[in-house]
């Protein structure tokens, strides 16, 4: 299924393409179509607030998404097996934790378990080596089980090179049995926010939308970023809303306002579980990611009657749509030879 900015993109060359005399073969099949499906796109997400909006039944969690590690996997040369892939226990880690990694030799997508002598370069942003580690699977520290064929290694900081936070590159080698070489490159961010949760929540419902504020504790003046998915208690994902704000020092709410159109659209009533949290410091660049906090909170008990109901209407997508239903339907007349008007 092609996503919705896929959509938009190759409607965009379509239409491009069209006012240049070019007739793509899928604008031959069927003209106008990428069109009005993007436009179709565009006038659903206009149904909610940019900072909020409903997940579809079975939609996967988009913090949790966002937070997991990508492995990392090259073979040798001329396409050899086995293949090494390299990944992190996490996408970051908070200042003061240990940075657990991972490395495999695969053949056919499977850990083998021939004997390797594995080693990693911990690589700041600056290119110098910060540190040097030794992969083992041994079952000891962060190896979970001896000679299941995943190596582990741990790097316990000592500092932060920028804060608030730090890209690391780690550049993994591999030396076979037989002497030849795999290697690959993963990394990781190390991060020291400015500010964390309390662990202190409330709700409340404000022109019709369910308020969710969470207490932040800020330690330096800057700007920080809170999202969180609600789900019902019996642990679907309904909807994903977003705040930032500006913040000094001390200890602050920030407000994360669900938009009611989304307990009409999942017909879900309260009370409801504040499933994954994510706080950021975003005052820079790399942004320090806080610890995603699991299950932080169960609201109150809420009727979708009591929620609002309307449609928020963002005029900019409207607009657009509207502007796509015209160019595809200028498409459509073209295809079956009608004069323009």
């Amino acid at each position: 299924m092609i996503d919705a900015k896929k959509k938009i993109a190759i409607a965009m060359v379509m239409l491009a393409a069209l006012g240049a005399g070019i007739r793509p073969a899928a604008a031959q099949v069927e003209p106008g179509k990428l069109a009005r499906d993007t436009a179709k796109d565009y006038r659903e997400a206009a149904r909610y607030p940019a900072s909020s909006h409903a997940l579809k039944k079975g939609e996967a969690d988009p913090i949790q998404e966002k937070r997991i590690p990508t492995r990392q996997t090259r073979r040798g040369p001329d396409d050899a097996e086995p293949a090494i892939s390299v990944w992190a226990a996490k996408v970051s880690f908070e200042k003061g934790q240990p940075v657990d990694l991972y490395a495999t030799l695969e053949t056919n997508g499977k850990a083998v378990r021939n004997p390797a002598e594995i080693t990693g370069e911990i690589v700041g942003s600056t290119g110098g080596v910060t540190a040097l580690v030794a992969y083992r699977d041994d079952g000891q520290g962060p190896d979970r089980k001896a000679g299941d064929g995943t190596y582990s290694a741990r790097w316990t900081p000592t500092g932060i090179e920028d804060a608030p936070a730090a890209s690391y590159m780690v550049r993994v080698r591999a030396r076979l049995a037989n002497g030849d070489l795999r290697e690959a490159a993963g990394g990781f961010l190390y991060s020291d926010p400015a500010a964390h949760l309390t662990g202190h929540y409330r709700d409340f419902l404000r022109d019709g939308n369910l308020v969710i504020a969470a207490e932040v504790d800020v330690a330096e003046t800057g700007r920080f970023h809170l999202a969180g998915t609600l789900y019902t208690l019996a642990g679907e994902p309904i909807g994903f809303a977003q705040a930032a704000a500006n913040l000094e020092p001390g200890r602050h709410w920030i407000e994360l306002s669900y938009y009611g159109l989304i307990f009409h659209d999942r017909q879900a009533a309260g009370p409801y579980r504040l499933g994954t949290l994510a706080l950021s410091t975003t005052t820079r660049m790399p942004n320090a990611l806080n610890d995603v906090v699991a299950d932080a909170y169960v609201t109150h008990s809420y009727r979708v009657e009591q929620m609002r109901a309307a449609s928020f209407e963002r005029p900019q997508l409207i607009e657009s749509a509207r502007r796509l239903e015209l160019d595809a339907e200028r498409a459509e007349r073209e295809a079956r030879g009608i004069p323009q008007q």
